[in-house]
């Protein structure tokens, strides 16, 4: 029972990670998009201005060029400065000629783009003013080129993310997978290889990725995670989660001792039931459903409590079953079929009754049992259909069951496998029992949507078990559509509350002569 009870602590806490862990992705990924969607409007500006330099100055500087380039920068905030570089010699900027000029010679800051007109980004670099700048160099010509310097603080609303705590780091990194950019703790050799394919969600080295590729450069925007963070962001949230899953664990604990003690209580009841004669048993009409005449009726047993009042099968059976008492429900219940139903049956021998057996009644349970204790004294056995489980047949005790059908079947009586396709049995595995009936479930029964149509799986049912020469009774059905289906693909027998709910034995007589009984007088004004 402790056990049981702290699964609400364990499920809150697991739950919990996986939400975490799934609102962090979805903030890295709204946090990446946002940086490649930044980096493009930043580098179409940058790439348009520099490009306009180009044109201007054919990559040559004199006192105009100089001009010209101190009005980009007057004008684009976040350019700090522009140069002309020739044969990777800065020849002038914004601020002045250079003379003479000054030789370059930084590897990463003499790259250049393949073709005229591209970009390539550099991440920052110390600068002749001061500081560190984002450089990109647009390409002129093979030899020439300008560029612009990038103040890096324009990235900096992406920084807070990380200073915030809600990230564990945010990078634009290049095709080569080299950061121009890098925000938080997370060291750039622990970034995933960048492609042009790569997952927007990724998971590598333990550390959680989203990258997005800007729309029209080879740049990719990546915000990281780390499990140490998650971890971290998981932990802030687990406490209050871990009270209320303490809180769940507490009430389910109260609510498992109560059914436990109403689960008791209950068996000591229907010990009682059964002795002082609470139990009855309600028909439920089979109707073939070709002449439209009722040849049967499954007996269900139900408990009429003196205080609680009508309890279902679904309520007791299980702990008759649990305890043992379930083969004296059996017991009873073919008594007392026999005492209500007995002389009526005699003289209908058309007319048949199905039981249910537990699979305790088989022997299934491991304990002995004999077909014996089924059987009915004064009704013939061609009359009765009992009813099995899938679960019944199931390989631990099938000898015993199958000894135990066999028996019955030599008696004269019918078999029948109840809610058939809820179980686990196949169709070629229920060959090997002595069956007559299958029982289509009445799930596969509310599949059926139309006189015409159905989701077809009611069809491979009947059509496999037609080929298997069973008989098929319908349960559950409620609909004259239904009951039209049915008979139209091949099924002869149904019950359900469409033709008539489970009743008291005298209400079941009234209602089986007064159905059979219209259609003889149909017949005989036909004739």
């Amino acid at each position: 029972m402790l056990l049981i009870a702290l699964l609400p602590e364990a499920f809150m806490l697991g739950a919990s990670y996986v939400w975490i862990e799934t609102s962090i992705e979805h903030e890295m990924s709204f946090l990446a998009d946002a940086t490649a969607r930044r980096a493009d409007n930043i580098l179409k500006v940058t790439q348009s201005n520099l490009k306009q330099l180009a044109e201007q100055t054919s990559a040559r500087c004199d006192q105009s060029a100089v001009d010209f380039m101190r009005d980009k920068v007057f004008k684009v905030m976040y350019i700090r400065e522009t140069g002309i570089i020739n044969d990777n010699k800065l020849m002038c900027n914004n601020v002045k000629l250079f003379k003479p000029p000054v030789e370059i010679t930084n590897i990463e800051q003499r790259r250049i783009p393949d073709k005229d007109g591209d970009i390539t980004l550099i991440p920052p670099l110390p600068t002749l003013q001061g500081g560190k700048s984002i450089l990109v160099n647009y390409r002129v010509s093979a030899s020439s080129y300008v560029n612009a310097l990038i103040d890096p603080d324009i990235f900096a609303e992406f920084h807070e993310y990380v200073r915030l705590g809600e990230v564990s780091g945010v990078f634009l990194v290049r095709e080569d997978g080299k950061a121009v950019i890098s925000f938080g703790s997370m060291p750039e050799r622990d970034l995933p290889p960048i492609t042009a394919n790569a997952e927007h969600i990724r998971l590598y080295h333990e550390n959680l990725f989203s990258i997005y590729k800007s729309d029209d450069f080879p740049i990719y925007a990546v915000v990281a995670a780390s499990p140490t963070f998650i971890f971290k962001q998981w932990c802030q949230d687990a406490l209050f989660l871990a009270a209320l899953g303490g809180f769940m664990s507490v009430a389910l604990i109260f609510l498992l001792k109560k059914n436990r003690r109403r689960s008791n209580l209950l068996q000591d009841e229907l010990w009682q039931a059964i002795d002082k004669n609470e139990l009855c048993i309600h028909y439920q009409p089979i109707i073939d459903m070709v002449n439209n005449r009722c040849v049967g009726a499954e007996a269900l047993i139900r408990w009429q409590h003196p205080d609680r009042g009508m309890i279902m099968p679904l309520v007791f059976i299980p702990i008759a079953e649990q305890t043992g008492m379930i083969r004296y429900i059996t017991h009873w219940l073919i008594h007392r079929v026999e005492l209500e139903l007995g002389d009526f049956l005699i003289r209908n021998p058309d007319i048949h009754i199905s039981i249910n057996l537990s699979p305790a009644d088989l022997g299934a349970d491991g304990n002995k049992a004999v077909s014996d204790d089924l059987l009915f004294k004064r009704i013939p056995h061609k009359q009765i259909i009992y009813e099995i489980t899938e679960h019944s047949l199931m390989p631990d005790h099938v000898k015993s069951v199958y000894e135990i059908m066999e028996s019955l079947r030599k008696k004269g009586a019918k078999l029948a496998v109840d809610d058939f396709g809820t179980g686990y049995s196949s169709l070629s595995y229920l060959q090997r029992f002595p069956l007559d009936y299958l029982k289509i479930d009445k799930a596969f029964v509310d599949t059926i949507q139309s006189e015409t149509s159905s989701t077809g799986l009611i069809d491979h049912v009947i059509n496999i078990a037609s080929a298997m020469q069973y008989d098929l009774i319908a349960e559950g059905i409620e609909h004259n559509h239904q009951m039209t289906y049915l008979k139209g693909h091949g099924v002869r027998f149904g019950q359900g509350f469409y033709f008539a709910k489970p009743s008291p034995v005298k209400e079941f007589i009234a209602f089986i002569k007064e159905k059979n009984l219209k259609k003889i007088q149909v017949a005989i004004s036909k004739f």
